[in-house]
């Protein structure tokens, strides 16, 4: 349908601008060959006025109109006893005038008296409507009579000029003829090119919203339609990765509640029956699981927040000494398992300007993580920097590091980078999700840079303007 419909236009109009093109290029040329023509003919009637009126004035002096008509026809036509002769004396040689031409020659009461086609002898010379020129026949310096000269362009007489006007009128027509079959041919090759690639365009289109997520364009054609099929398949990949999230989304979830629950159930279940004892241990595991549960679902809340970009921030200035302390729990935690905790702070940096709360939510996930990545003596390090107009936090570890091809992957939700991790060491796979989530609502950036076998640094930037 596109492909018919925007090729036939593209055709279509190919051809009329290419046939009007033609069309007014000749009309121009042929008008200007015409006024050309005109000229011409105006500039050679005066140059023979020059010539005939001395010669008809000089007749006219001695003979009056008297035998005139005979003498015109004689020496105009050909007739009579030689061409160059006269009956009153010898004609100049070399003198006549062109195919088609006429002399007329009126007295002074404008009452034709030669016509070298004698069609208005004795009549009122009435030439006003006709392309002519004139000239007055002066005896003693008294006009007597007037001499006319019609061009046959005026006249509509047959002429070599009227000959080659029409065979240009007639070439001009072949050639617009050919060049509208030369642009037919142009207009069917560049609207198949150019409607190719949209029509293979459309039916994507058509294959994305009917479901069909892994329709991509092959790449070709000219510069302007590569880059749209790029841009579509990029749209395409990032319409399949939503709906993947999606789906993983559900499935996470589902795992998520449905662990603990089982858990809860069983053990319902065994207090029920008597199996498991109804002790302050066991009813202690019991909150433990419903306090993981409360903390599944506030972090689902943040997570929303976090993708829906209504993160709400509650930016102050408050000292950097007064916030460390809040980490407090977290170096403790550390030094239960055996882990090194340093900090390393830029003696300029006095205060932070941050959403207290989310920087400190931030630090505390990335610092967690690092902390279930490290090993028995192995080493977790905060920085701080002061830059130009922002500072940069770092958290590194010496743990066992991150594979490239799950690099790209830690800042998803519920993705574990070591899949052999159970909930409770591994973490739900939210934090780091909603660390970036709160980074990118200061305005910040974060990312991560590791090597295996060699720890994992993650870094983020808070503007301070």
């Amino acid at each position: 349908m596109i492909k018919s419909g925007l090729a036939n236009k593209i055709t279509t109009s190919f051809i009329i601008i290419s046939v009007l093109a033609v069309i007014a290029t000749s009309l121009i040329m042929l008008l200007m060959t015409r006024q050309q023509f005109s000229t011409y003919i105006d500039n050679y009637n005066q140059v023979m006025l020059d010539q005939w009126a001395p010669i008809i004035s000089d007749y006219y002096s001695q003979y009056g109109s008297n035998g005139l008509q005979e003498y015109l026809q004689a020496n105009t036509t050909g007739n009579g006893k030689a061409m160059g002769q006269r009956r009153h004396g010898l004609m100049p040689m070399g003198i006549g005038i062109r195919q088609g031409q006429r002399l007329i020659v009126a007295d002074a009461n404008n009452i034709v008296v030669a016509d070298t086609q004698g069609l208005l002898i004795g009549q009122p010379a009435k030439l006003d409507s006709i392309h002519l020129s004139s000239r007055e026949l002066l005896v003693d310096n008294q006009p007597r009579a007037t001499l006319y000269i019609i061009s046959p362009l005026g006249s509509g007489l047959s002429s070599l000029e009227n000959q080659f006007v029409t065979r240009l009128t007639i070439n001009t027509a072949i050639l617009a003829i050919i060049i509208g079959l030369i642009a037919l041919i142009l207009g069917l090759a560049l609207g198949k090119r150019i409607s190719s690639p949209l029509t293979a365009l459309s039916t994507a289109i058509h294959k994305l919203a009917n479901g069909q997520l892994d329709e991509r364009l092959t790449l070709q054609g000219d510069r302007e339609f590569i880059e749209l099929g790029r841009d579509f398949n990029l749209m395409a990949q990032k319409l399949d990765d939503a709906e993947k999230n999606r789906r993983r989304l559900t499935a996470d979830i589902s795992h998520e509640l449905r662990t603990p629950l089982t858990f809860l159930r069983g053990q319902l279940e065994g207090m029920q029956s008597g199996s498991i004892p109804l002790d302050i241990e066991n009813i202690a595991l019991l909150q433990d699981e419903v306090i993981r549960l409360a903390h599944l679902v506030k972090e689902l809340d943040n997570l929303s927040l976090v993708e829906n970009r209504a993160v709400s921030l509650n930016l102050s200035r408050f000292p950097l000494t007064e916030f460390l302390e809040h980490l407090t729990p977290v170096s403790l935690a550390m030094q239960d398992k055996g882990i090194s905790y340093s900090i390393d702070i830029d003696n300029v940096i006095k205060e932070i300007y941050a959403d207290h709360d989310r920087l400190l939510q931030i630090l505390l996930n990335l610092l967690s993580n690092a902390m279930q990545h490290v090993e028995q003596g192995g080493l977790v390090t905060l920085s701080i920097q002061q830059h130009r107009n922002y500072l940069q936090f770092t958290v590194a570890d010496n743990g066992p590091g991150i594979s490239p091809e799950n690099l790209p992957h830690v800042f998803e939700r519920f993705y574990r980078v070591d899949d052999s991790r159970n909930r409770r060491e591994g973490g739900m796979g939210l934090g780091l999700a909603i660390a970036r989530g709160y980074v990118e609502a200061h305005h910040g950036k974060i990312w991560v840079e590791s090597n295996p076998g060699c720890g994992t640094v993650f870094y983020f930037t808070l503007p301070q303007e």
